[in-house]
């Protein structure tokens, strides 16, 4: 069974991280901006460039130490130290640049350390106001309204991406075990059939030919080096050669077997991957069942590739039997033929009835590949 590997997983996390520096960054180019501005200007602490100057390198530099500590150490920015030294530092700058520390905290420790982050800055910049002549309380309003709903935004959002990220991988690993399963189911049904098909066919002959001591050891050392393989070794016979060949080669060990002869007429031919091998074991299985139990002198076998489809009809003459009257314990049928074509795509239909032989219609349709 093979298995398609879906995309490359999204790391919420690291994007969350990308977006809380990537607006640091443009926070600090933004009040470095400002900052030249008002130097230019000559207005507020102009009389004091030096003081202008410095805040645009500390911010420059711990912004620059934020994008280098989001590549080498993720976990110390998530430390409470750098977050109180991050929301200690934003505090004395204006503009945007404080609510970097109010996303980054939110990002670090989540809704409650970004909500504290922004209550905090609120009321340094409501004192910072009244502490200032002729105060405007408008100015106060604004800067709480500011960090307050927008980091009660931000954590909103925060909570919701990782929300659903955590409910999206909860899905995933639900689907992968199941997955997981029902690969583990398929490949006890695959191996369930191949032992009915071989060892306990084998048995079933043995038993028959008890009397025949050189029969019974022939019948033995095949089964043995057939079952060898099967477990040891890593190829396939039946997906090694195309699916004419493995039509030939499964008919003439069904003939060996039973000693009926089988006449196999293929028409067409494709390379033989695992699901058209699975179809060539069900049609095994059919031969097997007719040449054993049909009681004809004689098994047809009829295999066609045509377009996307490629058909196996096995019949005889034989006595027939009712499909619906074999008992539930009697899986050669179900599993080695229904069942098995089934998990591989395709559909196998039994036409029999008592006295007027039997038909096996083995059909898969799928893309070919041409040999």
């Amino acid at each position: 069974m093979t298995t398609i590997p879906g995309p490359r997983r999204v790391d919420i996390e690291l994007s969350l991280l990308r977006v809380v520096v990537g607006y640091r960054v443009f926070a600090a180019v933004w009040l470095t901006v400002l900052a030249l501005i008002t130097l230019a200007g000559g207005r507020s602490r102009a009389d004091r460039p030096s003081v202008v100057v410095a805040m645009v390198v500390v911010t420059a530099l711990w912004t620059g130490l934020t994008g280098y500590l989001s590549f080498r150490s993720t976990r110390a920015l998530r430390s409470w130290g750098f977050l109180l030294a991050d929301l200690a530092g934003s505090e004395a700058f204006s503009g945007g640049y404080p609510l970097t520390a109010v996303f980054h905290s939110i990002y670090a420790r989540g809704t409650w350390a970004g909500m504290t982050a922004a209550a905090a800055l609120t009321v340094a910049a409501v004192y910072r106001v009244i502490q200032t002549e002729g105060a405007d309380l408008t100015a106060a309003t604004g800067s709480m309204i500011v960090f307050l709903f927008a980091g009660a935004a931000a954590a909103w959002g925060v909570r919701v991406i990782r929300s659903n990220d955590r409910r999206t991988r909860q899905m995933e690993a639900a689907l992968a075990a199941e997955h997981t399963e029902r690969a583990r189911a398929e490949e006890r049904a695959e191996m369930a059939a191949h032992l009915h098909d071989s060892v306990l066919q084998t048995l079933a002959l043995i038993q028959r030919r008890s009397g025949e001591p050189a029969e019974v050891t022939t019948l033995a050392r095949s089964q043995e080096r057939e079952l060898r393989q099967w477990l040891y070794d890593s190829g396939d016979r039946v997906e090694e050669a195309g699916f004419r060949e493995a039509i030939e080669e499964v008919a003439a060990e069904v003939e060996a077997l039973a000693g009926v002869p089988i006449d196999v007429v293929v028409v067409g031919t494709t390379g033989c991957d695992g699901d058209v091998a699975a179809l060539v074991r069900a049609a095994r299985e059919a031969m097997l069942n007719a040449a054993k139990h049909s009681g004809a002198d004689r098994v047809a076998v009829y295999g066609e590739v045509e377009g996307g489809r490629i058909s196996v009809f096995v019949r005889d003459r034989g006595c027939g039997f009712d499909p619906e009257a074999v008992p539930a314990d009697r899986r050669g049928i179900r599993e080695s033929i229904m069942a098995r074509v089934e998990r591989h795509g395709g559909t196998a239909t039994i036409v029999s009835a008592p006295g007027s032989g039997t038909e096996v219609r083995i059909e898969m349709t799928r893309g070919l590949r041409g040999e």
